[in-house]
């Protein structure tokens, strides 16, 4: 009996190849992608947008070569020969005319092999020849994915359109056999890896499409749509949706498959080997190499999601530090918006300035594309890092908030970041806008995740920590319920620590004669998803949208967690500056008050008679700037510090001191070079500054002395 059932077996497998094959009216097995390339040849004045670079695919049964559209599509190992790795965003196959299209007029079947990088934003095809309904016609069949990776799979009758879906999520990064069949007694079934997932008995007989007025579609949808999930629809275009991910054996048949016959198809080509989709890890580059420093580098995600972005080397930058892994990452894909960046990959912000007009929200988060939104290094020594960054406040299609209609200028933003050794910096953040005392948001606590990752993932549940400056604190917890969108407690916070799974924690603290004020980001919310607010509409998403809830962890994502609300710094009849302390840090809460009084309430510096020159302390900077009358071959002066303006970590500015070597003596004691005492120089086109800084903590009065090494 087992000889027999061994022989058997291959013989039924052959029975059912080639009973397939007889009734193969359409079949891509994308095993080679042919590429051509020709020169355009425009003469000035045409407008049209040349293409150079021409891809093909042949559809085997008929031998035709079919343009494969896109920005970018790669060949790839597939289950049987080769595969179309597929972008996500503009690559899709269309075939036109009726002697080319797959002749499907009664039952029918489809089967196709895919691996999905991420799901649909909406409704997509694998393959559609049907006519959208919503022009009045019922017609063709559809056969795809909806936005939560389950099948779907209509059919048109006379006046209806039949819809059969699957229960199960499609997973991610594995290969996947899909079919749908299409039987004479009006059946359709549905299939998942050889299994039958569904079926219902149709009211009348499939309708066929007309191939003279409707193309047959492989990977992308034939209408826009809003992404599923859209949140804010007045602030979202619609858009094509792609399939992202591979597609290989794409069949279609004109007579049903039955069950056995789908089952073994699956089996017969099973691989074994994981499908070739490239890794997708939010950059920030190599491990520290142990250099505190600012570098102008590339950052690229994935070959598909780069291959549209119009730059070249050095379009963002990282800031590294000598005594971590964590970093400061000014990176393209957030529209530069720059994200702390812990020990263990765990992206933190504090966001941006916001503004809102008819199509919502105002922000560096709806410039997609980075058209308004560059950064500069200013400064980059062994003392500090300078980073300022500029964006306009536009929505989704490019509108800016409070526009002047004179000018056409409307809302900036400059935000300067000075960030020292310790891994904290100042964030000075100046609106220029026609109305600045007008409503704008200009903090939000947000978590930035890769693909694989949920806000449960990267946060604790007690994920907020809130201090004021007498370090009372209290730590919320989102397990059981959101917290109050007011919190009671402790009265006038100042400082926060957001709780991730990291060594290093990110923070953020503002003056309190700044007036602060806090709330918990308390909207948005579905528990039974994620038990904080979770969307995907930024980063990485380049459709124009300002709002789309995430319904799984396919994709680059973000959620919040509070906001701050403060005074301004400075204020002129068209800008308002506001500063704010942030960084990552291993202490608590309470533990960051010292550091918090020393930024808000600074020991007054007091310098020796000797010399002369102005002194002032800088928040904007974190730093003490001395201004001497002439050159300087040293300084002394005290710092005096008491409990409630304790020194930590103190930056001094001398101006015009020269690029000569630096001295350093605290209370009588020589302080070498080195991770305890760093200085550099800043070039300015008349004179050369000196910028030094110091690891010291002390609520006592003390002296420094900064002199020339001759």
């Amino acid at each position: 009996m087992k000889r027999y059932s061994v022989l058997f077996a291959p013989l039924l497998i052959v029975a059912s190849f080639v009973h397939a094959q007889e009734n193969l009216i359409g079949y891509f097995d994308f095993d080679e992608i042919r590429v051509e390339r020709k020169v355009v040849k425009m003469v000035r004045g045409e407008t049209y947008v040349p293409k150079e670079v021409f891809a093909y695919v042949t559809e085997s049964v008929s031998g035709e070569a079919f343009d494969l559209h896109g920005k970018y599509y790669k060949e790839v190992e597939g289950v049987r020969g080769n595969a179309a790795l597929l972008d996500g965003y503009t690559a899709y196959i269309e075939i036109k005319g009726k002697d080319h299209i797959p002749a499907v007029k009664g039952p029918f079947a489809v089967e196709a092999w895919i691996a999905l990088g991420a799901y649909p934003k909406n409704i997509c095809p694998v393959i559609d020849h049907q006519r959208d309904v919503a022009e009045g016609y019922y017609n063709g069949f559809f056969f795809g994915l909806d936005a939560m990776g389950r099948l779907l799979f209509k059919v048109a009758t006379n006046g209806r359109n039949e819809i059969l879906m699957g229960n199960d999520r499609i997973p991610l990064n594995e290969w996947t056999h899909i079919a749908c069949s299409y039987s004479g007694d009006n059946e359709i079934a549905i299939y998942l890896n050889g299994q039958k997932v569904g079926s219902k008995t149709l009211n009348a007989r499939f309708k066929p499409a007309d191939p003279e007025i409707t193309t047959m579609l492989i990977a992308k949808s034939r209408d826009k749509q809003r992404p599923y999930g859209t949140i804010r629809p007045e602030g979202t275009e619609f858009s094509n949706t792609f399939i992202d991910g591979i597609i290989d054996e794409l069949k279609i048949y004109n007579a049903p498959i039955q069950a056995k016959e789908i089952a073994k198809s699956y089996a017969a080509d099973k691989p074994d080997k994981a499908p070739e989709l490239p890794a997708r890890v939010l950059p920030s580059g190599p491990k520290s190499p142990g250099i505190f420093r600012a570098v102008n580098t590339r950052l690229d995600y994935y070959e598909a999601w780069d291959a549209p972005w119009a730059i070249d080397k050095d379009a963002d930058i990282v800031v590294q530090f000598d005594e971590s892994d964590c970093k400061f990452v000014f990176w393209h894909g957030t529209s530069y918006i720059p994200n702390w960046v812990t020990e263990n990959d765990i992206w933190f912000n504090n966001g941006f300035n916001e503004g809102w007009n008819d199509h919502g929200s105002c922000e560096p988060m709806s410039d997609k594309k980075a058209k308004y939104s560059t950064v500069k290094i200013i400064e980059s020594n062994d003392a500090r890092v300078v980073v300022q960054w500029r964006y306009a406040l536009v929505d989704v299609v490019g509108t800016f908030a409070f526009e002047d209609p004179v000018t056409g200028w409307g809302d900036w933003t400059n935000e300067t970041f000075t960030i020292y050794p310790d891994m904290v910096g100042v964030r000075e953040d100046v609106l220029l806008s026609n109305a600045p005392n007008a409503a704008h948001e200009w903090q939000e606590s947000i978590m930035v995740l890769g693909p694989g990752q949920s806000p449960e993932t990267v946060l604790e549940y007690e994920a907020l920590s809130l201090s004021n400056i007498k370090g009372e604190s209290k730590t919320y917890s989102w397990e059981h319920d959101v917290p109050p969108h007011l919190p009671d407690y402790p009265e006038n916070p100042n400082i926060q620590v957001v709780n991730t799974k990291s060594k290093y924690h990110p923070f953020s603290a503002v003056r309190p004669q700044d007036n602060p004020e806090i709330d918990i980001y308390s909207g948005e919310i579905r528990r039974d998803v994620s038990v904080f607010p979770w969307w995907n509409h930024w980063p990485v998403a380049p459709r124009p949208t300002d709002g789309r809830f995430a319904m799984a962890s396919d994709r680059a994502a973000h959620a919040s967690l509070s906001h701050w609300l403060w005074g301004e710094y400075e204020k002129t009849d068209r800008s308002m500056t506001k500063l704010m302390l942030n960084g990552v840090t291993t202490k608590t809460v309470e533990e960051l008050v010292p550091l918090t009084k020393s930024w808000s309430n600074p020991a007054a510096l007091l310098i020796e008679n000797s010399v002369k020159a102005e002194v002032k302390y800088n928040a904007a900077q974190r730093a003490y700037e001395i201004t001497p009358e002439g050159q300087l071959e040293a300084v002394s002066f005290t710092l005096m510090a008491d409990k409630e303006s304790p020194i930590v970590n103190p930056a001094f500015v001398i101006e015009g001191w020269g690029r000569e070597d630096v001295a350093l003596s605290v209370n009588g004691k020589e302080i070498a070079r080195g991770t305890d005492f760093r200085y550099g120089f800043k070039d300015r086109l008349d004179a050369v500054d000196l910028i030094s800084w110091v690891r010291f903590e002390s609520e006592k009065e003390t002296k420094f002395t900064i002199s020339k090494v001759k």
